[in-house]
């Protein structure tokens, strides 16, 4: 009888032991599947929380407090583009900091409060675009409604003649530029084919072919890169034609041109011609896309 009994004890153990072992794999299996999700989910979940919360205070994010775009240069300057009379520029169609599209509609209120945070210039699919002024490429990245194909161009001062570092931004391009990061542009450069990526759907069903254009200046060449963008440090959201503007000392940023007389807020751009030709000779920066004579 001991000897059935120990058996039977055995018997037992074991039976009880292999729910047990199994329950114990399931467990190390949801670590590594389910657990080691979850855990991923709640570091990504962290990541996510602390990002929105980094977001708050980021000038360039679409979900930053009024205040924060306002104090930074989300703010309509009053300053006009005056295009040449001897040639045909394409023109903005909707300035920054407008509340409305160019066909007067009003924009999305869940990016940057319905304010635009750079101008808009209507071009048919295809248009060349050109780099604003020498620079170096140092962002480029695809992403959906309201970006598309999109690339950025730091421009040091050496480059441009203004004693601030400027950033510039291209978006909807009809391909992504053939351009690496790192890669040294000039002046007047092709970068890409206009396009209408990223704005298809929304107001637009079938899509709106234009470059937006955004400017950024910073005292700093420091910047933060993401997969969707870049921030520079200490970053200030500029007017574009604020660029155009000759002024001594120069104007930087949008406060200061909207603190401007009116009488200065009307602003001669340069541009470069389709023979390549910039005008004046001596600008260092020019209009997105080339100008064609009358």
């Amino acid at each position: 009888m001991s000897r059935w009994r120990s058996f039977i004890l055995l018997l037992a153990a074991i039976c009880l032991a292999a729910p047990e072992g199994a329950e114990a794999k399931n467990h190390r299996g949801g670590g590594g599947m389910g657990g080691g999700g979850n855990m991923k989910k709640d570091v990504m979940g962290g990541k996510k929380k602390g990002n929105a919360d980094a977001a708050s205070v980021n000038p360039m994010d679409p979900s930053a407090s009024r205040a924060i775009h306002e104090r930074t240069g989300l703010i309509e300057t009053g300053l006009k583009p005056v295009y040449p009379d001897t040639a045909v520029c394409l023109e903005v169609k909707s300035p920054f900091a407008s509340p409305t599209r160019f066909d007067g509609s009003e924009r999305v209120q869940w990016a940057y409060h319905g304010y635009h945070n750079g101008f808009d210039i209507s071009a048919p699919i295809g248009t060349p675009l050109i780099a604003i002024a020498d620079g170096e490429v140092i962002h480029r990245y695809t992403g959906g409604q309201l970006v598309g194909h999109q690339i950025f161009i730091r421009h040091a001062p050496e480059d441009t003649g203004l004693p601030v570092w400027v950033y510039s931004k291209y978006k909807h391009f009809n391909k992504l530029p053939d351009l690496g990061v790192g890669q040294r542009v000039k002046m007047g450069q092709f970068l890409g084919p206009s396009g209408d990526s990223g704005t298809a759907g929304g107001h637009f069903p079938t899509g709106y072919p234009h470059l937006h254009l955004s400017v950024y200046t910073s005292t700093s060449a420091e910047y933060e890169s993401a997969e969707n963008t870049i921030t520079p440090k200490d970053v200030q959201q500029v007017d574009p034609v604020v660029l155009f503007l000759n002024k001594n000392p120069p104007v930087t940023n949008s406060h200061a041109a909207r603190d401007l007389p009116d009488a200065d807020k009307n602003v001669v751009i340069a541009y470069k011609t389709a023979a390549g030709k910039a005008v004046p000779d001596s600008a260092r920066i020019i209009w997105p896309v080339a100008c064609t004579p009358k």
